[in-house]
């Protein structure tokens, strides 16, 4: 594969620090500004995934806003310790060009890429078999260079990828992690605000609740809207985020019955976020601008449905072998 190396095509990787045993300008884990809620079944699994014999290659995969990135940043951060030439992160969202993602994945590395010879070899050749972790973020709109990890993973016997992606990458080895929604508080009123505080999603709205207006607690009040409100968004995290940072002009209650209109209502997110993940229309417009024409119309026949279908009736609605 030739490699391309203008300056202004490069994707631009900022290095917090150099891990072991990785160039000097290496790219290693980001570190996040918000505190990671949860989540400790889903850290443990995938720590246990990848300490498998020969499990070399793992993708989270899950729609756009579910927690992926943060889920892998976690678990990497955990898992690089066994690795001695540490952890390193690629990120992929500036991406859409999948011929650059060889120069993305090179440049975290620290590596130097030389046009007179395909990226996999160089990195066997100056990496050897030392151990390594790294972190692809965001591979579902360069999923055309997703071959490109498996002559990765060919040249580079101590290298582990894990991968995030809307959708499994298709190669071989690959296991799929699908990551679910934060859990959910139980049915019913709370009748525990303590034991409702320690839930998840609710810990994760009260959390970010608290970020934009300091006073505000879980009580007994508002502990109903809000274990509604964590329910009727799914337990998604960017939802459950973006609705939290308006307790500062709704309360609860008043977030819950203007749910109806929650593409409007859901907005505002960190201006240093991606835009993507500003607010839940960009972030379901992400995943539907990776739609193919055909995927696009079979997602619009599969809306009659309420609360899914059969095999049967899908085919059915599909229509023409579609």
């Amino acid at each position: 594969m030739a490699i391309v190396t203008p300056a202004d095509r490069t994707p631009a990787s900022v290095p917090l620090g150099t891990p072991r045993g990785l160039g000097r300008n290496a790219a290693p884990l980001p570190a996040p500004l918000t505190s990671f809620v949860g989540r400790e079944r889903e850290v443990a699994a995938i720590a246990a995934l990848l300490g498998r014999d020969r499990v070399r290659l793992v993708t989270l995969t899950g729609p756009g806003g579910v927690g992926k990135t943060r889920l892998a940043i976690e678990a990497a951060r955990g898992l690089s310790v066994g690795f001695e030439g540490g952890a390193c992160f690629v990120a992929l969202a500036p991406i859409t060009d999948p011929s650059l993602v060889d120069l993305a994945i090179a440049r975290a590395l620290g590596v130097r890429p030389a046009s007179n010879r395909p990226l996999p070899d160089q990195l066997g050749r100056v990496l050897g078999t030392v151990r390594r972790l790294l972190l692809l973020d965001n591979l579902e709109q360069v999923l055309d260079a997703a071959p490109l990890l498996a002559e990765i993973l060919g040249a580079c016997p101590g290298m582990t990828l894990l991968v995030t992606s809307r959708e499994p990458l298709h190669l071989s080895g690959e296991h799929e992690y699908p990551v679910p929604p934060l859990r959910l508080p139980g049915t019913g009123s709370p009748a525990d605000v303590d034991a409702l505080g320690l839930v998840e999603t609710v810990a994760l709205f009260v959390q970010r609740a608290g970020a934009v207006k300091p006073d505000f607690v879980l009580t007994a009040e508002n502990a109903s809207a809000v274990a509604a409100l964590c329910t009727h968004l799914d337990g998604l995290p960017l939802a459950i985020e973006l609705a939290a940072a308006r307790v500062k002009v709704f309360a609860p209650q008043t977030l819950l019955a203007r749910l109806d209109q929650r593409l409007d209502l859901l907005t505002g997110g960190p201006r240093d976020a991606p835009a993507r993940l500003r607010t839940l229309r960009n972030a379901i417009a992400w995943s539907d601008d990776l739609l193919l024409p055909a995927e696009r119309a079979l997602f619009r026949r599969l809306a009659v449905f309420a609360g899914g279908a059969i095999l049967e009736a899908v085919e059915a609605v599909a229509g023409d072998g579609g």
